[in-house]
């Protein structure tokens, strides 16, 4: 999803960010976030207005937003070096991106068009469509996970995105809107909210935040040409979790945050996505 202009970002992150906390029934209070601490900084490409984020295999992948500049690209982690790209045609916004198999998915933002890859070439090899707008995309299980600015998790079959299962996410009883990029870690999904500095881990059987995360403190280390946090990736063979943004010039490798789900009764282990490729 795009942000706001540079000089109302930070402004409009905080209001929204405090409207969120504050707004619904006023019921249940939403979770309080565990602040995030970075254990190691590398390089991004600060010209990347990144929407989708993964690792496979020690290569980070990326779907980069913007008419005109969207692309995906394959990068080196350590160095941040751009090894492949395939530029999106004028037309497209990228969006949320996905590894499933051999195959990237990637999203496109209002055209409810998205292409898929060749992971290892990144040359196009397909294309599929969908309703309403893409945000963020994750692997979980044999399925993809979709968000879309809503509150609402889509579930759908990659073989043609039809859409298999709808989950509604929720805190404490109070739906969570604005769900942006996705990631699959240790069954889990994680997810952006977008326009805060927050990410809300969430058990994808029933559509409970088991917790929340606040990564205020990396986003306010960043220039005044960055924009909003939008980032998660996972790799799945070191165990490490990493943030960016759009327009961040470093990606950031972060504390593993405490064990989530030990006060949700519903979230057992064996029901949850499985990340690993």
């Amino acid at each position: 999803m795009t942000g706001f202009p540079q000089d109302c970002r930070r402004t409009a992150a905080t209001i929204f960010a405090l409207w969120a906390l504050l707004s619904g029934s006023g019921c249940a209070k939403p979770s309080p976030p565990e602040p995030v601490r970075s254990v190691a900084r590398q390089p991004h490409d600060p010209s990347a207005f990144t929407e989708g984020l993964l690792i496979s295999h020690g290569v980070l992948y990326e779907s980069t937003g913007n008419y005109g500049q969207s692309d995906v690209r394959r990068v080196d982690l350590t160095s941040g070096r751009i090894l492949a790209r395939h530029a999106l045609a004028d037309r497209y916004f990228g969006e949320g991106l996905a590894r499933m198999g051999d195959r990237l998915y990637q999203l496109t933002w209002k055209s409810g068009t998205g292409f898929v890859y060749d992971a290892a070439t990144l040359r196009p090899v397909g294309r599929f469509h969908y309703e309403g707008q893409g945000w963020g995309l994750t692997r979980c299980g044999q399925q993809l996970v979709m968000s879309n600015g809503s509150d609402t998790l889509l579930f759908v079959d990659p073989s043609d995105f039809s859409v298999q299962r709808r989950l509604p996410v929720t805190d404490r009883g109070q739906p969570v809107a604005h769900l942006n990029e996705l990631e699959t870690i240790n069954g889990l999904i994680w997810a952006n909210v977008w326009l805060t500095n927050q990410i809300v881990r969430i058990n994808p059987t029933n559509g409970h935040v088991i917790d929340r995360i606040d990564a205020g403190a990396l986003a306010e280390s960043m220039p005044d040409t960055a924009d909003v946090l939008n980032g998660i990736a996972y790799d799945a063979d070191r165990d490490r979790v990493y943030l960016t943004g759009k327009y961040w010039p470093t990606l950031f490798r972060i504390a593993r945050p405490s064990a989530a789900g030990s006060t949700d009764q519903n979230a057992s282990a064996e029901a949850r996505c499985q990340s690993r490729l």
